[in-house]
């Protein structure tokens, strides 16, 4: 509990960009951390299954990614019923992709989505989704194209595969910025209208409207566009993307629509 206490201390410093007084923390984490699995080893059971949880928590939270891999093999080595191997695949996998070993990345993911009950099943489909998309960025301009189209069908599994994940609304907004950048505005606004349709209950629609009004306002719809942005602000008024939308609306009724 102790080393938990301080990593968490760490990552509020680290927020605040306060890099030198997280990384004291850190270490105070880890010193405890290892103290604590020196005597974990002799008991075993799940005092050493905590004790490899907690450090790779420390490292991953250092982004000491290495040792954080490291620790996470050995927790699903030596425990692999564990109820937190799925977290560590996950971080694993997630490590890889900070370090650009993207094709591990896709295979640890690839790996939690065989678990029979694991209740990260979705955030794993969308790291897949995500590493194509970041082969797409890094690829030569011959490649990226079919790297984006595979990251797009990824992120349709996100949606379509794990409906009740909290990715979805980030896979649809991912979705849609594909059909955005490519200027298809129409294809864009079809995701728009069945997600809207499947989900009008959701808690992202913030985000769908915000960008649904985006490709009306594209395609010149734009008194469409201001009703869409009018109805993010009334009901989600504490969305992030509730400012920009009343700016967009406010200057759209200026203009007359």
């Amino acid at each position: 509990r102790a080393a938990d206490a301080l990593t968490n201390i760490g990552n509020h410093y680290k927020e605040f960009g306060l890099q030198k007084k997280a990384d004291v923390k850190y270490e105070e984490a880890l010193a405890v951390a290892n103290e604590v699995l020196a005597e974990a080893r002799t008991l075993g059971g799940s005092i050493l299954e905590n004790a490899y949880v907690q450090l790779w928590q420390t490292y991953f939270a250092m982004e000491n990614y290495n040792n954080a891999v490291a620790m996470s093999q050995r927790l699903m080595r030596e425990f692999p019923e564990s109820t937190f191997a799925d977290q560590a695949m996950l971080q694993q996998a997630n490590a890889f992709r900070e370090q650009g070993k993207l094709p591990d990345a896709i295979r640890l993911f690839g790996s939690i989505l065989r678990l029979q009950n694991s209740p990260l099943k979705g955030e794993a489909q969308f790291g897949i989704a995500e590493t194509y998309e970041k082969m797409a960025e890094d690829a030569a301009s011959a490649q990226s194209e079919a790297l984006y189209e595979r990251a797009f069908v990824e992120f349709q599994k996100v949606y379509e595969q794990f409906p009740d994940s909290g990715r979805v609304g980030d896979a649809v907004a991912k979705m849609a910025n594909f059909y955005y950048q490519k200027q298809d505005y129409s294809r864009a606004i079809d995701v728009f209208e069945n997600v809207l349709s499947d989900y009008p209950d959701a808690n992202f629609l913030d985000v769908i409207l915000f960008n649904y009004g985006r490709c009306l306002f594209r395609l010149e719809r734009k008194a469409e566009a201001r009703r869409m942005f009018d109805q993010l602000i009334n009901e989600f008024p504490e969305s992030t993307v509730a400012s920009e939308a009343k700016r967009i609306s406010d200057a759209l009724v200026k203009a007359g629509f």
